[in-house]
């Protein structure tokens, strides 16, 4: 059974950009975090960085795209500490 889970996010991962952004069900989300329980899927999304949205009825709820690439790991871009010319002293 674990390969078939490795298959279909393996499949995910390379599909075509409409692919990763369908949003990951209920099955998957279980799947991928290990629990069955939502507020226990939650913490383990959050914990790992994930980006999802909190359903109504308490379940996490994220896409492909967010799971493949979280917010955690996105680089930042950060203001450079070089100097900078002052374009003032023209005037």
């Amino acid at each position: 059974m674990t390969n078939n889970t490795e298959t279909t996010v393996n499949t995910h991962q390379v599909g075509v950009n409409t692919a990763q952004n369908d949003i990951i069900s209920d099955c998957d989300i279980e799947t991928l975090t290990g629990y069955k329980i939502p507020s226990k899927q939650c913490e383990t999304l959050r914990c790992a960085g994930i980006f999802f949205i909190t359903r109504r009825d308490g379940r996490p709820r994220t896409t492909w795209t967010h799971f493949n690439n979280p917010l955690s790991q996105r680089h930042k871009i950060v203001a450079s500490n070089t100097p900078q010319p002052n374009f003032g002293a023209l005037d």
